[in-house]
């Protein structure tokens, strides 16, 4: 017994000083949900329905019929929009190639057992670039990034986020467990390298670039004074911004029952929530208090130009801005000219 409260308060120490996400596991209900419950009333009655012909002459059977059809029809819109926003969509797996990458395991949000790699440094460097890619990506298509990175001195620390290439969590997934994964990744760190890491940078692209951009604003343990800057490939700036581009056909137009919708899951999936749909982008999302390099592509075929404008007009001034018009938002293609200024700007960070 006196073990277990041991490892519990160890666990609970373990994360108490993490600052950027939140951390209680979901609670197990008590009754079923209101939309599970509707749910197996509808197909009761269907299946009464198709099979008790004398329930078929009853007047009533056919109005409560008709009344469960507007009913069916949120309960379907719903499950649309949940789907959408907390189930991960499947891709074709892109595999990493360089045999020099070393797996390795942590514990991630809810104590779940996740896997990271690392490409460890060619001259002995004590730096680390921690490689975020975006939604429905996965570390194999950034693969190049981190080997071009690694060309440059530091060790290069990188995974496939929840729910996506080979990592588990596809279902209630969120940002928040993401943000929490990272956060517990960052912590594994130094047990894996044998030290602590001088300097750490962050590189994000697309949804990779709202983690990192919450991360460096709320960051904490030993890279909170490691931390030397970020990297923003063709960031996401506002969760409402993404939510509205992923929701199916007209549900945009529902924005608050949508909002009630997601407010709700939210809360349910997180105890702990301490971070309102509103506030779920930036400058509220956060502030990063180090160098920013932002490249950006000309034209973002994935986000558009939304996203980009929000940045420019809370980050401009605190920002090294590159537009490439020759750079695609997808991480599958890499640029010759986002190299050049990334080595740029990054061997002017080891000289500072």
């Amino acid at each position: 017994m006196d073990i277990l409260i041991k490892e519990k308060n160890e666990k609970k120490f373990h994360i108490s000083h993490l600052r950027a996400a939140v951390y209680q596991k979901t609670p197990k209900p008590l009754l079923p949900s209101k939309p599970k419950v509707l749910t197996l009333l509808i197909l009761i009655q269907l299946i009464v329905l198709m099979l008790s012909p004398v329930w078929r002459t009853y007047r009533f059977s056919w109005i409560l019929f008709g009344a469960s059809i507007p009913v069916a029809g949120w309960l379907f819109m719903r499950w649309r929009i949940y789907s959408s926003v907390f189930i991960t969509p499947s891709r074709e797996l892109t595999n990493i190639t360089d045999t020099r990458w070393r797996p390795f395991t942590f514990l991630g949000w809810g104590n779940e057992t996740l896997k990271a790699h690392y490409l460890e440094t060619t001259n002995n460097s004590k730096d680390v670039i921690l490689y975020l890619h975006g939604y429905n990506s996965s570390l194999g298509r950034g693969e190049s990034r981190c080997q071009h990175m690694n060309t440059m001195g530091p060790n290069i620390f990188s995974l496939d986020q929840r729910g996506f290439g080979e990592q588990k969590g596809k279902y209630e997934w969120t940002i928040l467990k993401v943000i929490a994964d990272i956060e517990l990744l960052l912590e594994k760190i130094p047990t894996v390298l044998g030290y602590i890491p001088e300097n750490l940078w962050i590189y994000g692209h697309s949804m990779g670039g709202f983690l990192t951009i919450r991360l460096s604003s709320h960051s904490s343990g030993w890279w909170k004074k490691a931390l030397r800057g970020i990297i923003l490939e063709s960031p996401a700036t506002s969760f409402p911004l993404i939510i509205e581009k992923k929701l199916p056909g007209r549900a945009v137009m529902a924005n608050s029952w949508v909002r009630h919708i997601l407010r709700r899951e939210y809360q349910r999936i997180h105890p702990d929530l301490n971070v309102g749909y509103a506030n779920a982008q930036i400058p509220f999302w956060g502030t990063p208090m180090v160098p920013i390099l932002v490249i950006q592509a000309g034209n973002d075929e994935t986000l558009g130009n939304d996203h980009f404008e929000l940045l420019k007009q809370h980050y401009q001034d605190i920002s090294e801005i590159h537009v490439l018009d020759s750079m695609p938002h997808t991480s599958a293609i890499d640029s010759i000219q986002r190299r050049q200024i990334l080595e740029k700007w990054f061997l002017n960070q080891i000289n500072l």
